[in-house]
């Protein structure tokens, strides 16, 4: 399954239901939500994990996907179901093929300008909010990235776990760009060659 394809279904109802079944009331289930995600990004950290966000995230979809299974069964700390997930989530990353080739070949170097190319094309495609948020978002890398996410929900007057949602559907968004983009469907924007 494309990551896209897991963006487009987990959308704003299943992470209600989700908020709903960590804590009936919203103030409290939003930060028994946060602290279940710092738990799992410092565990996956601990692990030596270079993803243990996206990783994090993964595991919180395929959780929220599942409480309709589950909201009614589930006895016990929630959080200890999460990390029953998270383990199976990093157990399938460990089994990933390995990172690509560290030599570059001429066909990479042209397929990473190709998608560089359309990245920049479907960000001119945002609306300007749209763009500035999504690229401050991804903008800063460990600690700093997880900083600058709570100063812009901060400036937002939003939580994360909204941020996130926003930030999710943004994504989303250049994702189904960037594929059309990569099938050929903007070829004819694309420059031919370099001006000299």
């Amino acid at each position: 399954m494309s990551p896209a394809k897991k963006l487009r279904e987990l959308g704003q109802q299943d992470f209600d239901r989700l908020l709903s079944w960590l804590d009936a009331d919203r103030e409290r289930a939003g930060f028994l939500y946060e602290q279940i995600r710092r738990r799992l990004v410092t565990i996956l950290a601990a692990r030596g994990c270079t993803l243990a966000e996206e990783l994090a995230d993964e595991t919180i979809d395929r959780v929220a996907r599942r409480v309709t299974d589950i909201h009614e069964t589930y006895r016990g700390d929630k959080a200890l179901y999460f990390l029953g997930v998270m383990n199976n989530v990093h157990h399938e990353y460990l089994r990933r093929p390995p990172s690509p080739r560290l030599i570059q070949t001429d066909e990479d170097v042209e397929a990473r300008e190709e998608i560089h190319f359309c990245l920049d094309n479907c960000l001119s495609q945002l609306a300007p909010y749209s763009r500035q948020l999504i690229e401050r978002y991804y903008a800063e890398n460990k600690q700093a990235k997880i900083d600058l996410r709570k100063v812009i929900a901060r400036e937002m007057g939003i939580k994360a776990s909204s941020l996130r949602l926003r930030a999710l559907r943004i994504r989303e968004k250049l994702q189904t760009c960037i594929a059309r983009c990569l099938d050929g469907s903007v070829s004819e924007a694309r420059p031919s060659g370099r001006a000299t």
